[in-house]
């Protein structure tokens, strides 16, 4: 049985007019509303102060040591999903931290810390092992 979920970002324009909207699997589904988890800052979304990561709080920290950061965005994360992606269980993530030269248009070369997200998991409803993966570039928070 193939179930179909809407993919992000929602068109509610379209969905009131009864048009069609794009459709994905149930891991698309489930890695975009990861990677809307953490990109989401506390207090961001007015129905739930609650949802949303920690990843915003460190984005310009340049100064906490980098195993604190990444506990800290591990928690933080391991507790988010937990709690708003529950087609998810026996959750872990792993982050990691490390420096990298961007080149750019504007400023040429710059060094920022990129931070390696993988979560890795059981899908509930297929008991399937699960594996997200992303990387995102804080001060300021980009990803690419």
């Amino acid at each position: 049985m193939s179930i179909e979920f809407y993919s992000l970002p929602l068109r509610l324009d379209k969905l009131m007019k009864g048009d069609a909207h794009q459709k994905c699997s149930l891991k698309e589904s489930i890695s975009q509303h990861i990677h809307l988890i953490i990109t989401t800052s506390f207090g961001e979304m007015q129905q739930d102060q609650q949802f949303g990561c920690s990843i915003w709080d460190c984005d310009f920290d340049n100064l906490t040591a980098n195993n604190k950061i990444r506990e800290n965005i591990k928690l933080s994360i391991q507790q988010s999903v937990s709690k708003y992606e529950q087609r998810l269980e026996a959750i872990k993530v792993e982050i990691y931290i490390k420096e990298e030269e961007l080149v750019t248009k504007i400023n040429g070369r710059q060094v920022k810390k990129r931070m390696d997200v993988q979560i890795m998991a059981i899908n509930k409803l297929t008991s399937e092992k699960f594996i997200y993966l992303d990387h995102f570039f804080t001060g300021p928070l980009s990803y690419y």
